[in-house]
């Protein structure tokens, strides 16, 4: 059984952040599930570019609103709790964040992340 208490993992080395967000990783490649979930925000002002080309991410909204963006098409998708968005064929997006709230998600990673990752200049994480 695996228990994983934020109050606890805040602050570590799971604890990854980067310009315009932070990410809590709750399950992480060590944890062996074959997956990872993160807890998510992205700031208010924020704009995320981002291609995970080693790793497909499902991403559910549970506060917050924004937009995401597919790069190739510019196609637009509103973003607000309730929702899932999940870029599964590697698609190049951007995550915009709407109105003075974060945009606070529950993400899932496979691969798993090793925890600690932060985005690349492209925009992904590396291979894990």
């Amino acid at each position: 059984m695996i228990i994983a208490d934020k109050a606890v993992l805040a602050g570590t080395a799971r604890d990854a952040s980067g310009p315009g967000w932070s990410s809590l990783r709750l399950l992480v490649k060590s944890d062996g599930m074959g997956f990872s979930m993160t807890e998510t925000r992205v700031f208010p002002g924020a704009v995320l570019n981002l291609h995970y080309k080693n790793h497909v991410e499902a991403c559910y909204c549970i506060g917050g609103r924004g937009t995401v963006v597919e790069l190739e098409s510019g196609t637009s998708h509103d973003i607000t709790p309730g929702v899932l968005y999940a870029p599964n064929a590697h698609d190049r997006h951007e995550v915009h964040v709407a109105g003075p709230d974060p945009l606070h998600l529950i993400c899932v990673f496979s691969p798993a992340l090793q925890g600690d990752e932060v985005h690349g200049p492209d925009g992904s994480y590396a291979s894990s």
